[in-house]
This record gives structure tokens, sequence and C-alpha cells, in this order.
């Protein structure tokens, strides 16, 4: 196909401080269809003193507004591109909760990219006062992208997980127009198994966002009961926090006497790694996710993950063969999927070599690839 211009939207880049695993997908994925030789452009948020327009990796950005208001300065960026002779060819709407309505004003094909529904992550996310009101809102908007798909203007929608595709085919959504693109990995050269393995320690991790809907606090909770059982495991929470949250869970923390659990935040790249290096499970208890992306980067290291068995965790782990899934919010068995992991070596190293295998399906070549054969596909349909 020739060279295509695509107008991508999304409320955050890959620089934001907020950035997380929708932001890692859009930047994988923008940079490898740039490379295939189309020109991107990023329209999203402005946060501190991150410029209005940079190139990154290829693909052109743009920047205004903040939190809420980026989804009006987009609308301003799309019509001031095409006023300056810029007419994109496809519009990729990247919903993250509240979307950017193109449905209400772009004129070329849209393709809507969703990671998950917030759902009942509402109830950790926003002012008490609002969160009776989140996934009402939340539904009334998707009415809007779903009549567009009903009647053509919304081409194809593009998510990541089995998970959320049936939350959408549910919302109403035509199930013939929805594609599942998955996570990717960027690969580098690892060492021989045995190297990948050998300097494990009895480290328990949590790597991501320090958020309310990640409910960090169960596992706090659940390592006390590590505590008692196992005098030699150790924890580590790390990621970039919102504040409050993280003296909540330092309060948890020191209300349980807790010994041997460190919070980290704003942990460079290397330490990320370092800590994956040494790690022998990750833990995640998010309310819901899109994929987990953090999960695949464990698999990678030959790390199994114990999570709570919800939509998009659900997807990326698989039960007793990469990790294991225990009930939403079941602090005891959770405390006993870890400790059992850490333990049972025969059973460890077992998943752990799942684990990896699992994760040498996913790379974000593959990934961009099926991608650009969404948004291909979805302009064939319209010759």
């Amino acid at each position: 196909m020739e060279t295509l211009r695509i107008l991508w939207l999304n409320w955050r880049c890959i620089k934001h401080p907020l950035a997380g695993g929708a932001e890692v997908y859009t930047h994988e994925i923008a940079k490898r269809l740039a490379k295939m030789g189309h020109e991107v452009i990023l329209a999203t948020s402005r946060p501190g003193d991150l410029p209005k327009e940079e190139e990154i990796d290829g693909y052109h950005v743009i920047r205004g507004g903040g939190k809420y208001t980026v989804y009006l300065h987009a609308r301003k960026i799309y019509h001031n591109l095409k006023r300056e002779g810029w007419k994109p060819d496809i519009v990729v709407d990247e919903v993250n909760t509240i979307p950017f309505l193109t449905p209400k004003y772009a004129k070329e094909p849209i393709v809507m990219l969703i990671h998950q529904l917030c759902k009942d992550c509402w109830s950790y996310a926003v002012h008490p006062l609002v969160q009776p009101f989140g996934w009402w809102l939340e539904k009334k908007l998707h009415k809007i992208y779903i009549d567009a798909a009903k009647k053509g203007s919304l081409k194809s929608i593009i998510t990541v997980s089995e998970s959320t595709k049936k939350d959408l085919v549910e919302l109403g959504y035509p199930e013939k127009l929805i594609h599942i693109v998955y996570n990717g990995l960027n690969w580098e050269p690892h060492e021989d198994r045995e190297k990948l393995y050998k300097d494990r320690e009895d480290l328990v991790a949590y790597i991501g966002r320090i958020t309310p809907y990640k409910r960090l606090e169960d596992l706090i909770r659940a390592w006390r009961i590590v505590e008692q059982e196992n005098s030699s495991m150790r924890l580590i929470i790390a990621g970039r926090a919102e504040p409050k949250y993280l003296g909540r869970l330092t309060r948890l923390k020191e209300k349980l006497k807790l010994r041997r659990a460190e919070l980290k935040t704003n942990i460079p790249e290397d330490e990320k790694r370092r800590i994956l290096a040494k790690a022998k499970v990750l833990v995640y208890t998010s309310t819901r996710e899109g994929w987990g992306q953090t999960v695949l980067e464990a698999n990678a290291y030959g790390i199994p993950v114990v999570g709570y068995d919800v939509p998009g965790l659900r997807d990326s782990i698989k039960h007793m063969k990469t990790g294991i899934l225990v009930p939403y919010e079941d602090v005891k068995a959770l405390a006993k999927a870890i400790i059992r992991l850490v333990e049972d070596q025969e059973l460890w190293r077992e998943l752990a070599e799942n684990a990896l295998n699992w994760a040498k399906q996913f790379n974000w070549d593959k990934s961009a690839e099926k991608f650009m054969k969404v948004l291909s596909e979805t302009l064939l349909r319209e010759t």
C-alpha cells in the first residue's frame, strides 16, 4: 500500500510523566509504522515543560492541553492540520476512559484503539462524589462510538485482549469490527537459560504504576502472612506513584510492622531490569488490566506471575502454566500462591520455563505488522 498519513490521538505520549502500558503500546507501534514509511502524527497532551512539537523515533508529536482539555486541543489540532493542507488518510482514536469523540467531527475513516474499559476502576480513580456516575458516563460516551460503528463512520476497533473484546461486545459493539492486536516485547539477546535463572533471590516484586486501582494494599496485607510463614522472602513495590496513595500504602506497611517490604518510586529503567533479573515472582493485584505489559516483561526474564483472576490478567497469565491466578480480593489465596511459588522449586522452574516460552511469542514488530494490516484492510473496504 502507498504511504499513509495517520493521525493518532492519545491523551499521553511516551514522555508524559504518567505514561503507562498504553503509551508504550502507542510508541512502539507508531515508531514502527513510521519506519515502514508512513507519516504518523500523534496529537496528545502537554505536561510540564515538554515542547509543543517534536519528533520521536520517526513520528511527529503535537501537544496541547492537559488531562481533560487535551480532547478539545486534539480536535483543534485535527482542524489546523487540515487547514494547513495535511489531510489524514485515517484517524486512530485511542480511548482511555474519556474518548476524543472523533465520530462527531472527523471525516476520514476512524479506527478506535482501546486497551480496557474503566468499569469498576471508577471506584478507585475519581472523587467519591463522582464514583457512582463514572460507569454510567463511560457507557454514555461509548454509545456515540457504538452508533458510529453501526452507521459506518467508525470502521474498525483494535483492542489488546479477549477480555476487552468480550466487554466491548457486551457493551454493544459489532463483534465483526473488533480486532485483537496483542502487546509486544523488545527482545534483547538473553544469556542461556541456566544463567538467566542462577542469580535468583527469594524476591517478590510488583513493578508498575502505584495507583489505587492496582489494589497494592492487598499485596501488603498478603505480605504480612508471607512474613509470618517465611523468614527469607523480600518484597519490592516499585513504580511511579500517586502521592496520596503512596502515603496510604506506607502507613499500612508501618501499621502491619512489615520488616521485609520496600516501596520504591520513580525507578530508572536499569533498576527495573535489575529487579527483574533477581526476582522469582511478580505479583499483580489490579482490579482489571487491558493486558498487563509488565507481565510479559517479567515472563521474558523467566519470572512467573501471581495475579488476580480479572479481565486482562486472565489473558496474559496462563493459570498453572506461566503463573497462578487467584480469586479477586482473596488476600489469603494471594499469600498462599506467593509462598508456594517461591518455596516449591520444581513448580517454580516449570512455570518459569513456560513463562519464558510464552513471552517469546510476542514482539513489537509482529504487533505493528498486524496493526498495519487492520489499517490497510480498513482503507481497502473504503475503495
